[in-house]
């Protein structure tokens, strides 16, 4: 194989998720920010919008089902947050339409809807967990991308509550 050849298809293999990402794929838990952070700003700031629509929704779903005072009070703290980030967005000049959830995301919204109790709560937790995972990811890439200075500034505050809101997860999993 010509030498020149491996850093190529190095860096081709890096960038393999974003290209997945800029196909319509939602973001995975596991994908670096800085893997992220060469996506375009546009596409970056519609993903988020898109994670954050999908916490707001199971977060809707968990304020009405949870049965643990904890858990209800930190989904009426996710639907609350998800909001405001939704007007920061605006603010920016973002106009998205509204998320719609097909495939893995409209699976989840379906499995935590037919769930109840201890196990919808597990599920719950579970699901706010990857999805803050993946906010995290996509608020950081924003921070360290090229992104307009009112998406690096609505990164900015959302990143250390996704942070708390972890911490919080974990807590409720009995993990911390």
């Amino acid at each position: 194989m010509n030498r020149r050849a491996i850093p190529l298809a190095l860096a081709g293999a890096a960038l393999l998720p974003v290209l997945a990402h800029a196909q319509g794929n939602s973001p995975r838990a596991d994908v670096p920010p800085e893997n992220l952070a060469a996506a375009p700003p546009e596409r970056l700031a519609r993903m988020l919008y898109e994670a954050g629509s999908f916490s707001h929704a199971t977060a809707q779903i968990g304020a009405e089902k949870a049965t643990n005072p904890e858990v209800k009070r930190f989904a009426n703290f996710e639907i609350q947050e998800q909001e405001g980030v939704a007007q920061a967005m605006k603010l920016a000049g973002h106009n998205f339409p509204m998320a719609s959830f097909g495939n893995d995301r409209g699976k989840m919204l379906e499995s935590l809807r037919g769930a109840s109790g201890a196990d919808f709560e597990r599920m719950f937790l579970q699901v706010q967990e990857r999805g803050h995972q993946e906010l995290l990811s996509l608020t950081s890439a924003i921070m360290a991308g090229n992104a307009p200075v009112p998406d690096k500034i609505a990164a900015t505050l959302s990143n250390n509550q996704i942070k708390e809101h972890l911490i919080l997860i974990g807590e409720m999993q009995g993990r911390r």
